[in-house]
């Protein structure tokens, strides 16, 4: 039974290393007799991260395997039989479609530095936020147009110049921040992007909000001073 299982193993690993042999074997070849050929780094360079973590997936769990086959029945048996084929599946998944059109922008989202907001909203409510808030006395209209506010929100941090002045206080500044995180709950927006890291929020002086000092705001009252204001802006969202 151990024999059978080890030779099954084997037979495993050889079949996933000829796998990825055989393609690259032909692109080698190509190489060196100064042949074109084709090598898609944005497909091959994550082609080769999942099958270097399947194989190592698979080496770690073979002796696992081989050690408890006798009494293939246990724990330590199935979760090494549970690794290894998930070590398979990792190298295997490589060469399907699903994988080329779904996986790797995926995984490219994920690791992408966050450069914007991150919200999901229109254009037109960003507008519409926009009149309120200068119906209300919030915002500077002579340093931060509608159009800057839009580009502020929905653009990436980088691409344009335009920042947003504030004619409210460390306290209704975060307010609003929690205030337009409820309104609009289907975003990711993170009170450390919205205060220092895009670096688009001004005060009515033109100085940077200091993001401590806003996250520590409302600790004793949970209320600023223009709180009822604010609802005033937002209500019409409800």
């Amino acid at each position: 039974m151990v024999l059978i299982i080890k030779y099954l193993l084997l037979a495993c690993f050889g079949y996933v290393i000829i796998r990825l042999m055989m393609p690259y074997i032909a692109i080698f070849a190509r190489f060196m007799f100064n042949e074109p050929f084709r090598w898609d780094k944005y497909v091959e360079k994550p082609r080769l991260v999942f099958y270097g973590i399947g194989l190592l997936l698979m080496h770690s769990s073979y002796s696992t395997i081989l050690k408890y086959a006798s009494e293939p029945w246990g724990f330590f048996f199935y979760s090494g039989c549970f690794i290894f084929l998930g070590g398979i599946f990792m190298s295997q998944i490589t060469w399907t479609k699903r994988f080329e059109r779904i996986f790797i922008p995926k995984i490219k989202e994920k690791l992408k530095s966050q450069r914007n907001f991150n919200i999901s909203i229109t254009e037109s409510q960003l507008g519409k936020l926009y009149g309120n808030m200068v119906r209300y006395d919030m915002i500077m209209i002579d340093k931060t147009s509608k159009d800057d506010f839009v580009r502020c929100f929905l653009m990436d941090w980088d691409e344009h110049d335009s920042k947003i002045h504030l004619k409210l206080k460390n306290p209704a500044c975060k307010e609003f921040y929690e205030m337009f995180k409820i309104t609009f709950p289907k975003n990711d927006l993170q009170l450390i992007d919205f205060i220092k890291n895009s670096d688009l929020l001004r005060r009515e002086d033109g100085q940077r909000y200091n993001y401590d000092t806003v996250r520590n705001s409302l600790t004793r009252n949970r209320f600023s001073k223009r709180s009822k204001e604010l609802e005033a802006v937002f209500d019409p969202f409800s």
